[in-house]
């Protein structure tokens, strides 16, 4: 059964813009990790030494899945990391909230504290739903619209 085009033309927009977002948000953030590694300090959840190879595999990650994402490699595979990555995230700013943290973001490249919670918690909560339907996208593929043959020349 074909997905509507309305839906595969909204999907694929949806997993271009979102692989778009993470692959330039990875590549501003790579000169700036120690920012990155400072969110994850101030999060208070794990020791200091921690947080700059976090910030590492968490830059390099937000990279794969955007690239990913774009190519459509491994579509299932980037979008649930895709998943993992952006539930962390909500939980780090959640709980960051919950606690009365001070936090800083780098998003997009720029350093910012977090002064309105509930806008900054908000959209991450819509990327994290942007990430799901990507997720159910990826299970159900659409087949091609064309019937393709594999033609066996082994014999000749």
């Amino acid at each position: 059964m074909h997905k509507p085009v309305i839906l595969t033309i909204f999907t694929n927009l949806l997993r271009t813009g979102l692989g778009l977002f993470f692959a330039v948000t990875a590549v501003l953030k790579i000169p700036q990790l120690d920012q990155t590694a400072d969110f994850l300090t101030r999060s208070r959840l794990l020791p200091e030494q921690y947080s700059l190879p976090l910030a590492c595999v968490g830059v390099g990650m937000e990279l794969l899945v955007g690239i990913c994402f774009v190519l459509r490699k491994t579509y299932r595979a980037a979008a649930l990391w895709g998943g993992v990555m952006t539930a962390v995230f909500l939980f780090l700013y959640v709980q960051g909230w919950v606690r009365g943290l001070e936090l800083s973001c780098n998003c997009l490249g720029t350093q910012h504290m977090i002064i309105n919670y509930p806008l900054d918690t908000t959209l991450r909560v819509l990327l994290f739903v942007g990430v799901m339907i990507l997720i159910w996208d990826s299970r159900h593929r659409q087949t091609s619209l064309w019937k393709f043959r594999s033609l066996d020349f082994s014999d000749m």
